[in-house]
């Protein structure tokens, strides 16, 4: 019985760090999919993604919900070309909340123009029924960098 104890205490000790490692994994394959359904203009994929509550605030001070997201995905009015990311970092609030961060790089076409931008972005992930589910995103886009003449 002793042993047994044992053998469960270190699992136990063993297990807590994985679970905690996890969320960061979990949540970036939710925005893998997440990134990819936007790509490829699947709204029924995404709305799974989103969560009901979703607060989708855009890099130009638009804000949609869920639905006027979902509806301009639909409409295809923007397709997303390229959505790559620079860097990123998932930081764990809890084993069920984790919040998103980054700079990425995007392509887009809206009818005949076509636009190239980056942008640093904040999102905001929550476990909900078991699923990761984006609540909360907002982008800011970057200016082009500036250069600046040598001073003679």
């Amino acid at each position: 019985m002793r042993r047994f104890t044992l053998l469960l205490s270190l699992l136990l000790l063993v297990a807590a760090p994985l679970r905690a490692a996890s969320v960061e994994e979990e949540v970036k394959i939710a925005d893998t999919a997440r990134v990819l359904s936007t790509l490829r203009g699947d709204a029924d994929r995404l709305a799974r993604l989103l969560s009901d509550s979703l607060i989708y605030c855009h890099a130009d001070g638009r804000v949609q919900s869920k639905e006027v997201f979902l509806a301009a995905v639909r409409t295809n009015r923007v397709k997303y070309d390229a959505y790559d990311y620079q860097e990123t970092k998932i930081t764990r609030v809890t084993d069920d909340v984790a919040i998103m961060t980054g700079h990425a790089q995007l392509k887009a076409s809206m009818g005949s123009e076509h636009v190239a931008f980056a942008l640093r972005f904040l999102s905001v992930w929550r476990r909900e029924s078991g699923e990761w589910r984006m609540v909360a995103y907002q982008s800011s886009r970057l200016a082009e960098p500036t250069v600046v003449p040598a001073a003679k």
